[in-house]
């Protein structure tokens, strides 16, 4: 019988592929090809043909979410014949609740932003408890990550109620956050050391975060930072209204220090910030893990809890205190903008009080981290 500890120890055949069936659930088979893969398949006869279908990879899904995987699977074949539900992807049974229930408009607007990118194409069935931690995870502010999750759960008990799948991995997941907003702001002694944190980590995190305090931008939005969107000579970054939150256009300039640190990131891919070369960088509460953990090693934890997106409201409070008006602040977090005029000239309006904003706020960084020596341009290597 298969157990994990056998299949971690099967060695891959010298050519093509070999198959070990499971003795418990029958028809479970683990696939293992030349190269190494693992892959888990049902193979199962429903009327008069063999119907052979892909669960998952080793050590991805382990044996017991393997057979999980096929009595569900095995149970849709002799209840409808097909797989069709449980084959189901998320994208379409979302779609079918909110037809069904006449969902307002902002409920789809609200899975195509945060859902829908990280689950599309992804079947019902798998989708692990795992993936709705890391997608709730991921996302900021204090309300959001709960608003999401509770849409979350509605699509899944619609998918259990219309017989496509038993069981919802968003089920026990608690909502993240007290939806009480938060006001927290990092003193400029905490902000330092985050930023020496942050200079003991490698590419991404190290780099990103710091030119996330930098250009008090969202860290979604600093993650997706494109080579294409960038003048490092004119030292601008111009967001897309489809990169950005707020759905509108945005142009950031950069700071002397920022361009530093975006002229030292290897230009691999379209991203500026990636593990993949082909998608942006994501992972924030690992890379959080990650600055916290240095933060306590070399005994320089912060007094009270911290998040990212705090990094963004302490650098508009603190660019406030430094005399920078509110209105220009505003310009800089890309909020939104009153009236017609303003909307539609908003990408290059207080471009030089914007910049200005974000120089003294990188200088003001540079004093908090190096004492008052006389510069203005934060080191990357300090």
């Amino acid at each position: 019988m298969l157990t994990d500890t056998k299949i971690a120890a099967i060695k891959p055949p010298e050519k093509g592929q070999e198959e070990h069936a499971d003795h418990k659930v029958t028809g479970l088979r683990l696939r293992v090809g030349a190269g190494g893969a693992k892959t888990w398949t049902l193979r199962r006869r429903v009327g008069g043909k063999v119907i052979n279908r892909k669960l998952g990879t080793y050590p991805a899904m382990r044996l017991a979410q393997a057979r999980n995987a096929a009595e569900a699977m095995i149970e849709a074949l002799e209840r409808d014949g097909s797989t069709e539900g449980i084959d189901r992807p998320f994208e379409v049974a979302a779609e079918a609740w909110i037809k069904a229930k006449k969902r307002p408009a902002l409920i789809s607007r609200q899975l195509e932003l945060h859902v829908y990118p990280h689950w599309r194409g992804r079947k019902l069935g798998e989708i692990k408890r795992a993936d709705v931690r890391d997608l709730i995870a991921g996302l900021e502010g204090d309300v959001l990550p709960n608003r999401v999750l509770a849409t979350i759960k509605t699509v899944f008990g619609y998918a259990i109620s219309q017989d496509w799948i038993e069981n919802s991995p968003a089920d026990r997941i608690e909502k993240p956050n007290s939806e009480t907003p938060r006001d927290r702001v990092l003193d400029m002694g905490e902000i330092a050391r985050v930023w020496n944190a942050t200079g003991l980590l490698g590419y991404p995190v190290g780099p990103w975060a710091r030119l996330l305090l930098l250009t008090a931008q969202r860290r979604s939005e600093v993650a997706g930072m494109r080579w294409a969107d960038l003048d490092l000579d004119n030292a601008t970054w111009t967001l897309s209204a489809g990169d950005t939150k707020a759905k509108r256009a945005h142009l950031v300039p950069l700071a002397p220090a920022a361009v530093e640190i975006i002229k030292a990131m290897p230009e691999v891919g379209d991203y500026v910030f990636s593990t993949s070369a082909n998608t942006p960088m994501r992972g924030f509460a690992r890379a959080k893990s990650q600055i916290d953990q240095w933060l306590e090693s070399k005994d320089m934890a912060l007094a009270e809890p911290w998040r990212f997106h705090d990094l963004r409201r302490s650098a508009a409070t603190h660019m406030v205190r430094l005399g920078i008006p509110e209105l220009v602040v505003s310009r800089v977090l890309n909020h939104r903008v009153q009236g017609v005029t303003g909307q539609v000239y908003a990408l290059h309006s207080y471009a030089p009080e914007k910049r200005h904003a974000l120089e003294a706020w990188a200088a003001e960084v540079d004093r908090a981290v190096h004492g008052d020596r006389g510069g203005n341009v934060v080191s990357i290597n300090g």
